[in-house]
């Protein structure tokens, strides 16, 4: 693969991943509630949840298997819901336990795989994410050279770009504990943490609603959600 190529995918992708979406609102809500001091591991759930994502995504257009799922989108219709629902979901469950402190270690492992799967559910039902592995990223495969090799390389430059995006945020998110005392603050950031879940819950459903695909599956007419 052309160094330029590589390049101009690098900074595209960089343009991707450092604007806010769900994945970078799932990671913040993470990162929030613990601190300046813990922040980060607090996102690191998130980060490695959407990358993993970024890992099947990539795994399923080496397969061929994006024209499967474009064939039949019912499928991935239902599947995009189901995210939207469990967001919803997880957004009330930290509202509920705001008061909550997660101070031993079992509740921060907990919190760790809650992330991930938080990350890895967002990231697969993101109907963003279709777009981009559907549009973006054939332009940048030469049909002529070895595909696997030249898949390999760009999901691997799109879990840097991600982290790098995600991590970005995560710290912005982390020192915003700085701003006031952290047992004070652990209730009202976590209520925060909710809100951003939902929001990013809101987001994808007004996604799936305005997708012209998902709209063809439920037989609603074109343009009729603008």
């Amino acid at each position: 693969m052309p160094l330029e190529t590589i390049l101009l995918f690098v900074v595209a992708d960089l343009m991707f991943c450092f604007t806010p979406g769900p994945a970078t609102m799932v990671t913040v809500s993470h990162a929030l509630p613990h601190g300046p001091a813990g922040g980060m591991r607090g996102a690191l759930g998130p980060i490695v949840g959407v990358n993993i994502g970024n890992f099947i995504w990539y795994g399923l257009t080496a397969l061929g298997l994006i024209a499967l799922i474009n064939a039949v989108p019912s499928v991935y219709a239902a599947l995009r819901w189901i995210g939207v629902g469990y967001l919803i979901w997880m957004g009330f469950q930290m509202l509920k336990s705001a008061n909550r402190k997660l101070a031993n270690q079992s509740a921060r492992k907990a919190s760790f795989q809650r992330g991930l799967f938080n990350g890895l559910a967002v990231h697969m039902s993101n109907p963003k994410a279709l777009l981009f592995y559907t549009a973006f990223i054939p332009p940048f495969i030469d049909p002529s050279g070895n595909l696997m090799l030249q898949f390999a390389i760009l999901a691997a430059l799109t879990i840097f770009t991600e982290t790098t995006g995600l991590t970005f945020y995560a710290a912005l998110a982390s020192r915003a504990r700085n701003l006031a005392n952290a047992d004070q603050a652990q209730p009202v950031f976590q209520k925060i943490a909710a809100v951003i879940l939902l929001c990013a819950a809101l987001i994808l459903a007004w996604w799936n609603l305005t997708d012209s695909a998902l709209q063809n599956v439920f037989n609603w007419p074109q343009g009729k959600m603008g």
